[in-house]
């Protein structure tokens, strides 16, 4: 049976993920600060496997040598999730206003604590084990008031990369689970309503597919993975349709409010897009000048289509062949995009309602499908 170490097992998403590792018979050594907390969920989750529970810190050196002490009793891990952190002071202040000493202990939890935990069980980790390092949006988005957390999830997320390129015998995953609905979430947002949050069982599937899977090692986005399925498999395995809009604003509120579709990704750099959950697809809202910065990446002039169908394909060179010998008309070469996918813009047949189409492929280390 696989064995998995994850900090921070008490509650939230390393509860939920561990609840689901159980139910696939995973052994599992568990570790969080609260010793009650840790207690209860170890009583549950013995109903179904075996269990190691040790309460402390990670940010302890002696606590880490009681992990690997375990971990080695176990025969060795197959993977370790990196989940423990702290957020820092709550309301988050300002960075010229952050305390010093507390900054050192964010970045001694975030940072070093994760780290050191892979330091102390490297002689457990068996061939191929899987390194799962939790970030977060706030590690690469510059959020006024997250100085201190944002800096030390980005710190974490480049080490996490260093360490794939250091130990190719190994899988690194450093992954975003999104916003979700836990006690950190709302302690940073004190006094909010977060009940608008996904539960963080909507994030554990994407790392089940990092645990069990064949993703190359990188950044990845867990509930987006939850829709990406094996590129491998030749063919069509994702419908997007793209939407053009004049008013963002009033768009988006028809399809929320009106539709009740729910946002998975948004981007604002350049002009306005999201893109919502439809299922088994997805459509993505855009402005106009979101709309120029796509064409201008996979067509190099402006296309303005208002309505474009984009699929996700497991062999983009096989499917662009297969639809133009079918009557479409490439518009451009394949691109590579700065959102991780390979690309190419396609007329459709005539006679379509849909005139434009685009055909991606997710490339090796792409964090989130974006338009």
């Amino acid at each position: 049976m696989a064995t998995a170490l994850i900090t921070g097992a008490s509650r939230g998403l390393g509860l939920a993920l561990a609840r689901a590792l159980a139910e696939r018979g995973w052994t599992l050594i568990l570790d969080a600060r609260g010793a009650d907390a840790l207690e209860t969920a170890r009583a549950e989750l013995a109903r179904q496997t075996q269990v190691v529970a040790i309460a402390g810190d990670v940010a302890d050196a002696a606590h880490r040598a009681a992990l690997a002490e375990a971990a080695q009793a176990q025969g060795g891990l197959d993977a370790v999730v990196n989940n423990a952190s702290i957020l820092g002071p709550s309301p988050q202040p300002n960075l010229l206003d952050y305390p010093l000493d507390v900054l050192e202990n964010v970045y001694r939890a975030n940072v070093i604590a994760p780290l050191g935990v892979l330091q102390a069980v490297r002689g457990s980790l068996k061939p191929g084990a899987r390194i799962i390092n939790v970030s977060s949006d706030a590690g690469v988005e510059a959020y006024p008031g997250w100085g201190g957390y944002g800096s030390s999830k980005a710190a974490l997320e480049h080490l996490s990369a260093i360490l794939a390129e250091e130990n190719p015998d190994l899988k690194v995953y450093w992954v975003d689970p999104g916003d979700m609905r836990t006690q950190m979430q709302q302690a940073a947002f004190p006094g909010e309503d977060i009940s608008d949050r996904p539960l963080p069982e909507e994030s554990v599937p994407g790392f089940i597919e990092l645990l069990t899977g064949e993703r190359p090692q990188g950044r990845y986005q867990a509930r987006a993975l939850e829709t990406i399925l094996d590129a491998a498999e030749p063919g069509v395995n994702w419908l997007n349709l793209v939407l053009m809009v004049n008013d963002y604003a009033k768009a988006m509120n028809f399809m929320q409010e009106g539709l009740g579709l729910q946002i998975a990704e948004e981007w604002h750099e350049v002009g306005n897009g999201a893109m919502l959950e439809v299922g088994r697809a997805t459509i993505e809202i855009l402005d106009t000048q979101h709309v120029a910065e796509v064409d201008r990446v996979e067509v190099g002039k402006l296309k303005g289509d208002r309505v474009r169908l984009a699929l996700g394909v497991g062999d983009l060179d096989f499917a662009s062949e297969r639809v133009q010998q079918a009557g479409a008309a490439a518009e451009n070469v394949k691109v590579d995009t700065p959102w991780g996918h390979r690309n190419q813009r396609l007329a459709m047949p005539p006679d379509l309602p849909i005139t434009a189409l685009t055909l991606f492929q997710v490339m090796d280390e792409a964090e989130a499908v974006t338009p």
